[in-house]
């Protein structure tokens, strides 16, 4: 009988062929392709894949009193109205790719009218890895101060603000449904009880989630 502790971990190498690529479909933000493949047993088969232009961002901003920012806006792709954490696709490329931390705080600005001086990146993430590659980076960020907002041409936005305990209560009930906002109260939270908040940050999320 073989000892678990010295049995190799299974491979990582990609099982998948692939025979051909084709481009069916390109916007400045994504591309379509279409494979023809040879599956991971061998046999033939398609595979659709989204390539993004650009990398997610999500800021959650906390102020000093433990409150937060969503935004609320009518979402297209999803048909339906969501709350979320401030986000946005920062191009990877060309003369506007400027880096996540970079692209968060111009995001900041635009949708919730904020600048803030302290920053943390607190996870990284897939977003829909069996059919694409985009990927996000969530923040927090604090020491906040008040800018002009400027919204895209695109966005028709609200912005609510509330304590994160009430933002997280959103989350758990199914109001938000957005998965970077989802993950990025959970991760906070999950900071706040085993405590790794930067000392700075702690007493602001745990008023925050106080009551």
């Amino acid at each position: 009988m073989s000892d678990p502790a010295r049995t190799p971990p299974s491979s990582e190498q990609n099982p998948w062929t692939v025979l051909s690529r084709d481009l069916r479909y390109e916007t400045p933000w994504l591309r379509v392709f279409h494979h023809e493949v040879l599956r991971p047993d061998g046999s033939p088969g398609i595979f659709g894949t989204v390539e993004f232009a650009t990398v997610a961002v999500g800021v959650l901003p906390v102020a000093a009193n433990g409150d937060t920012w969503l935004v609320g806006q009518w979402r297209f792709g999803a048909g339906r109205y969501s709350w979320e954490m401030v986000e946005g696709g920062i191009p990877l490329a060309g003369p506007k790719a400027v880096g996540p931390l970079a692209g968060a705080a111009e995001e900041l600005r635009e949708e919730a009218g904020l600048r803030a001086s302290r920053w943390l990146e607190i996870q990284r993430m897939d977003m829909s890895n069996s059919v694409g590659n985009e990927h996000a980076h969530l923040y927090l960020a604090w020491d906040l101060t008040e800018v002009p907002v400027a919204p895209d041409e695109t966005e028709q936005l609200t912005i609510r603000r509330l304590p994160l305990r009430a933002a997280l209560d959103m989350a758990l009930s199914g109001e938000i449904l957005d998965a970077m906002t989802i993950a990025a109260l959970l991760r906070v939270r999950l900071m706040h009880l085993e405590g790794t908040l930067p000392p700075d940050l702690a007493p602001l999320v745990a008023a925050g989630f106080a009551g």
